[in-house]
C-alpha cells in the first residue's frame, strides 16, 4: 500500500505541475518568421541588420539604382519593374525574364515577356505585397536608408504573409519549373525600370511617336469634315463612303462620286471619331511594307531594355522580327493581297456601311511588334510552327450603334470606315482597347483519349496464331485455319480479347497578358 500511495502522489504531483505549464501561444507567423530569421543567420548573417520591421522581411541590395533619378517611395505612381521569384532551395517559381525561361526550358512564344507595370500607392496598390513595401517605403540598410529608383535592384526575402495569394499561382506564361506552397517564405530579385505618374499621357505620347515614326499623323484630323447636307443627322463616325443615293437617285443619269476618301488614303494616321484623340488608323496600310517598330520606341530614358528584346532582333517565336514580319506579310499576300491601291479602286470600293456585317480577319499586336493574337492560321503556323484552332474569321455588324458586336471599342469605331477588301491598320491606346486593367494571361488546357490498336504487337501475334494453330497445326487435325481468316471460330481472338492501346494527350494553350495601360495595333482585313 505504501509503494501505491508513493506512486498514486507522484502522478498528482506531475499532474499538477503539468497544469502549471502554458500552451504555446505563438501563431504561424510568428513561427515562420523565427525560422526564416533562422535561415538567414545560417545562410546570410550579413542581413540581419537589413531587417524591415514593416513586412518581417530581409533586403540585400545588388545595385541601387541611378542616384540622381526620382525616388519611387512615397509616391503614387506606376512602376515598371522585374522580378524572378524562388524557394528558399534556390528553385525559380516564377520568372519574368526570356532568358531564365529559356535557361528553364519553360519559353513559351504566346508569353511577352517584358517588365510588370504595376500601381504603387499610398492608399492601395497591385503590386505583390513584399515588393510593394519595397518599393513604397524606405528600406532600412544598416544604419542608413535607401530609396528605390531607376536601375535599383534588390533580392527580397519574404514570409508567407507578404506575399499575395496569387504571388505562387503565376499564370499567363510567367511560370518557373516549381510550385510552392502559399505558406512558404520566398526569395524575390526584382529590378525598377521606371516609374510613371500619368500612364493616361504616357501612353498618349506613345501612339502618337508610333504614328510620326510610321507615316505621321495627320495635322487636321480633328477637324470636321464638311458636311454636304445640313439637313442629314450629324455623325461623329467619319464615314468615307461614296456618296449615298438620294431618295429621287433613279432618275439621276450618274451617282456623283464623294472624292473625299482620297484626303483619307495618304498614308497618314487619322482619327475615324473626331472626339477619340489617340484612336487612330491608316488607311493606306499594306501588308506590302513592314512598321519600324524599333525606332517607334523612342528614346525615353524610361523604357526599359526589355521592350527591345524583340525589336533589337532577339529571339521572337522561331526567328528575328524581321525575319517573322517579313514572311508573315508574304503569307497575308498570298491569302488576302495587298488590298486596295489607287484612285480607281479606293473610290469604287464600297463602304462597310453599304453593308449589315463583313467578316474581318486580323493581327494585333503591342507596339514592340510582339503579336498577342491573331485568328489568321498562317500567322499563327509561323509563330508557333502549329496551328492548334482553325482561324475564322469575326463577323462584325456594321450598325451605328457600337454595342452591337461586343468588341472592343477601337473596332466598333474604326472597322465601319473601312471598305470591303481593304486592309488598314488601328492605333489605340488602352481606354479604346481592353481597359486601363489590361488581360491577365492564363492557361486552357484539353486532354484527348485516342483508344488504337497496337498494331505491331498485333502482327506479331497473329504470325504466332498462324504458325501454332494453321494449316497442318493443332494435333495434326488441320488446324482451326488461317487466323487472318477470323479463324475456326468465326472471330479474331486478338480483338475479342485485347483491350486498345490508350493514348491521352493534354494540349495547353496560353492565351497573351495584356498589361495596364498597353497601346495597341491591329492589322485588320476586310473580306469582301
Amino acid at each position: 500500500m505504501k509503494g501505491l500511495y508513493s506512486i498514486t502522489t507522484l502522478i498528482i504531483t506531475l499532474l499538477a505541475l503539468a497544469s502549471c505549464v502554458k500552451e504555446p501561444s505563438l501563431s504561424y507567423e510568428e513561427i515562420e518568421q523565427r525560422s526564416l530569421q533562422a535561415w538567414i543567420k545560417l545562410h546570410r548573417p550579413e542581413l540581419l541588420e537589413n531587417y524591415q520591421e514593416e513586412g518581417g522581411y530581409y533586403v540585400e541590395v545588388l545595385n541601387e539604382g541611378i542616384l540622381d533619378s526620382v525616388p519611387v517611395t512615397n509616391k503614387d505612381v506606376w512602376v515598371w519593374y522585374d522580378f524572378t521569384s524562388r524557394a528558399l532551395s534556390g528553385n525559380i517559381l516564377e520568372t519574368r525574364s526570356a532568358d531564365v525561361a529559356t535557361q528553364l526550358n519553360t519559353y513559351n512564344k504566346h508569353t511577352h515577356y517584358v517588365p510588370a507595370f504595376r500601381f504603387s500607392g499610398k492608399d492601395s496598390h497591385t503590386l505583390m505585397e513584399g515588393t510593394y513595401l519595397a518599393t513604397f517605403n524606405k528600406l532600412k540598410i544598416g544604419d542608413s536608408e535607401l530609396e528605390v529608383r531607376y536601375g535599383t535592384e534588390l533580392r527580397l526575402y519574404l514570409p508567407s504573409s507578404v506575399l499575395s495569394s496569387d504571388a505562387t499561382t503565376s499564370d499567363g506564361g510567367y511560370e518557373g519549373e516549381f510550385a510552392i506552397d502559399k505558406t512558404k517564405p520566398m526569395i524575390v530579385d526584382m529590378k525598377v525600370w521606371g516609374h510613371v505618374g500619368n500612364p493616361v499621357a504616357y501612353e498618349g505620347e506613345r501612339v502618337a511617336t508610333f504614328a510620326n515614326t510610321n507615316g505621321g499623323l495627320c495635322a487636321e484630323h480633328s477637324k470636321e469634315i464638311e458636311k454636304e447636307e445640313t439637313d442629314k443627322e450629324t455623325s461623329q463616325r467619319r464615314y468615307i463612303t461614296r456618296t449615298e443615293e438620294s431618295e429621287d437617285s433613279e432618275e439621276t443619269e450618274e451617282e456623283e462620286v464623294d472624292r473625299r476618301p482620297l484626303e483619307f488614303f495618304d498614308g497618314r494616321w487619322h482619327q475615324p471619331v473626331d472626339t477619340m484623340k489617340h484612336l487612330l488608323v491608316n488607311y493606306s496600310y499594306s501588308p506590302a511594307k513592314s512598321f519600324d517598330f524599333k525606332n517607334a520606341l523612342g528614346l525615353d530614358t524610361l523604357k526599359y531594355p526589355n521592350e527591345t528584346l524583340y525589336t533589337a532582333e532577339g529571339v521572337y517565336a522561331n526567328g528575328q522580327m524581321s525575319d517573322i514580319d517579313r514572311r508573315i506579310n508574304e503569307a497575308l499576300i498570298k491569302r488576302f493581297g495587298k488590298g486596295i491601291e489607287g484612285e480607281e479602286q479606293i473610290l469604287n470600293a464600297d463602304s462597310l456601311k453599304k453593308k449589315t456585317t463583313a467578316n474581318v480577319w486580323y493581327i494585333g499586336r503591342f507596339l514592340d511588334g510582339f503579336i498577342f493574337d491573331s485568328n489568321i492560321d498562317e500567322v499563327n503556323e509561323i509563330l508557333y510552327g502549329t496551328v492548334e484552332n482553325e482561324g475564322e474569321a469575326l463577323s462584325f455588324t456594321t450598325k451605328d450603334a457600337v454595342d452591337e458586336n461586343e468588341y472592343i471599342l477601337a473596332w466598333e469605331y474604326a472597322i465601319p470606315t473601312l471598305r470591303l477588301g481593304q486592309w488598314a491598320a488601328i492605333l489605340t491606346v488602352s481606354t479604346y482597347g481592353y481597359g486601363v486593367a489590361g488581360v491577365v494571361g492564363s492557361h486552357t488546357s484539353t486532354t484527348v483519349t485516342d483508344g488504337t490498336y497496337d498494331y505491331a504487337n498485333y502482327y506479331n501475334y497473329m504470325n504466332y496464331m498462324n504458325n501454332y494453330y494453321g494449316g497442318y497445326g493443332y494435333g495434326g487435325y488441320g488446324g482451326y485455319g488461317n487466323m487472318y481468316n477470323q479463324g475456326y471460330y468465326g472471330y479474331n481472338p486478338y480483338y475479342y480479347g485485347y483491350t486498345p492501346q490508350v493514348t491521352t494527350t493534354t494540349v495547353t494553350t496560353t492565351s497573351t497578358e495584356i498589361p495596364a495601360f498597353s497601346p495597341l495595333l491591329f492589322q485588320v482585313f476586310v473580306e469582301k
